[in-house]
């Protein structure tokens, strides 16, 4: 098991490497490609919301998003009647940055699983959907 966690740290780091590389050109940081998929996927969505869905702590979402704002990526609001909550909905230049963002993650997504047989695929699918649900129960618990 020790191998298989140093294996997903591995091509963690390397995904954000790619991500970072073919999206730099637009503005876009390997790191952030994952809020632009949950900003797009749920415009009106808080920071806290963001952390949890996200697994990234409250001040590291404070401060990519901070960033993607002064990009112009992202719209921040303050929650109606909860002035210290802000919502986060996504502008334009975030909207059209977007296919590029689910065509990099794509390119990686084949290039990780080059020669795997659909089974697999969905076999690998499946069982690291198990270990993020394993994951989320730790998470929800600890807070």
């Amino acid at each position: 098991m020790i191998k298989f966690m140093k294996n997903i740290n591995l091509v963690s780091r390397s995904a954000e490497q790619y991500r970072e590389e073919r999206l730099s050109p637009f503005g876009i940081k390997g790191c952030q490609s994952h809020y632009f998929l949950e900003i797009c996927r749920t415009p009106g969505v808080s920071q806290e919301e963001l952390s949890r869905r996200l697994f990234v702590n409250k001040s590291n979402v404070a401060r990519q998003i901070s960033l993607l704002e002064e990009g112009g990526f992202v719209k921040r609001e303050a929650k109606e009647g909860d002035k210290r909550t802000f919502l986060l909905y996504p502008t334009q230049k975030m909207l059209d940055a977007l296919p590029e963002v689910k065509r990099v993650h794509g390119e990686w997504r084949e290039l990780v699983t080059e020669g795997f047989t659909e089974e697999e695929s969905e076999q690998l699918k499946y069982l690291s959907e198990k270990m993020v649900e394993n994951v989320r129960k730790y998470m929800e618990n600890r807070q």
